[in-house]
């Protein structure tokens, strides 16, 4: 019949054929591929410092790094793995006892006693993934600002509170603080081994030395905490800088 063509006797072996062979290529490709991406990774882990490696373990004493606010908010989720991080670097802490009042719920709080410039005043709960956190913005942002700018440390931290039962702004329709579950704390100002105080208040504006300290004590904790508000973000925020490890992720 004319237009007619048999089926080649062979056709439906050369489909499996190149079937198996497409199969082979994808597998192939995908050994490679991760072959590639393994090499990648252990150069990578051998060659870039461990700060900038998120599946590196969390120190204090590394400096902070492109992973170091992910590896803080990953760590201070794991209870114990927070206090080891802690007790490695020398944080001195105790244990806050659990509390529940209205909205307001603390739990996994510590207080630290030593191992960093004590806070002013001395009560400040936090949770441990907070007290983390400050601990590594003390250590690695504060008093390496205060020593390049100043040539000194910085003996103490002055703070506003970290625990208040309230909500945001102190408004009843505003959502909840951070500061209600003390996962939060507001610093004033900061005092110098030499007895200088400088204030978030009266010398965010100053042109020299002080005003330069606060902004890279504050650019610094945005590379830590996961929200940072100074007086750059609201009227509010005036006389201190708020950081806490548990809002949303701003740095203003």
């Amino acid at each position: 019949m004319a237009g007619y063509r048999a089926p080649h006797p062979q056709r439906p072996q050369i489909r499996r054929i190149a079937h198996r062979q497409t199969q082979t290529a994808r597998v192939v490709g995908l050994v490679l591929m991760w072959g590639i991406i393994a090499l990648v990774a252990l150069a990578a882990d051998r060659a870039i410092p461990r700060e900038h490696l998120p599946w590196k373990p969390l120190a204090l004493v590394d400096p902070i790094g492109a992973a170091t606010r992910i590896k803080a908010a990953r760590t201070g989720e794991d209870p114990a793995a927070c206090r080891d991080v802690l007790k490695q670097g020398g944080v001195e802490f105790v244990e806050v006892a659990a509390r529940t009042s209205g909205f307001c719920d603390v739990h996994d709080a510590v207080l630290m006693e030593a191992g960093m410039a004590p806070l002013s005043p001395r009560d400040a709960p936090m949770t441990c993934k907070q007290a983390l956190a400050v601990s590594l913005w003390e250590r690695q942002v504060v008093q390496q600002a205060a020593f390049d700018t100043f040539g000194q440390a910085v003996v103490s931290i002055d703070h506003y509170g970290s625990y208040a039962c309230r909500r945001m702004y102190g408004q009843d329709d505003a959502p909840v603080s951070q500061h209600a579950t003390a996962n939060a704390l507001d610093v004033a100002g900061f005092r110098l081994a030499d007895g200088t105080v400088i204030s978030v208040q009266k010398d965010w504006a100053d042109a020299g030395p002080k005003g330069r300290f606060l902004r890279r004590v504050r650019d610094g904790a945005c590379k830590v905490f996961l929200t940072t508000l100074s007086p750059d973000y609201n009227a509010a925020h005036h006389d201190h800088f708020h950081l806490d490890m548990g809002g949303r992720a701003k740095c203003a």
